[in-house]
């Protein structure tokens, strides 16, 4: 058994374990909040603006990418404040790369399903200027929670931006 085996407290291991859970349901948040808006956002984009302004899939794609990209962002700024995330790179950075594992699989889940419909020229006549763009956006979502980092005050009253395991890594940790 490991608790015997090895010189971990089981206090340590209990922390572990609970930083875990705080990890996967911080970024389960942001990836719900900004998957809603996203789709929110399609139907916005296929109900009103292709039609209208007589746009292809992936001109539509480029004109709501900023306002998508501007959701991540209000979304991962509010995650950040509303469970009061620490200025603690690794965390965030772990925080960000659950939430687009999440949003990856959600997009692949996505994929299959209008393949399976009969889609499949549609999936597969990806614009790669869209589809660029699409990855880059991708990438800022993963990177968000940390990149805040640089826009937020500088503070340190409580002792937030160390967290007593800077020699251990986030994987070992988590």
């Amino acid at each position: 058994m490991i608790l015997f085996e090895t010189s971990t407290s089981v206090f340590e291991l209990l922390w572990d374990i609970a930083l875990t859970l705080f990890i996967l349901r911080i970024a389960f948040v942001y990836f719900l909040l900004t998957f809603l808006s996203g789709l929110f956002l399609a139907y916005f984009r296929f109900s009103t603006l292709q039609p209208i302004n007589h746009l292809t899939v992936p001109q539509a794609e480029l004109v709501t990418m900023p306002f998508w990209l501007l959701l991540i962002t209000l979304w991962a700024r509010w995650t950040i404040v509303a469970y009061e995330v620490p200025r603690v790179r690794g965390f965030r950075i772990a925080i960000g790369g659950v939430a687009l594992g999440f949003l990856v699989i959600a997009e692949l889940a996505g994929g299959i399903v209008l393949y399976e419909r009969g889609v499949t020229k549609w999936v597969w006549e990806t614009d790669p200027l869209a589809a660029g763009m699409g990855c880059l956006v991708l990438g800022l979502f993963g990177l968000m929670p940390a990149l805040l980092m640089v826009f937020e005050g500088e503070t340190d009253e409580m002792g937030e931006t160390s967290h007593g395991h800077e020699k251990k890594s986030v994987a070992a940790a988590v």
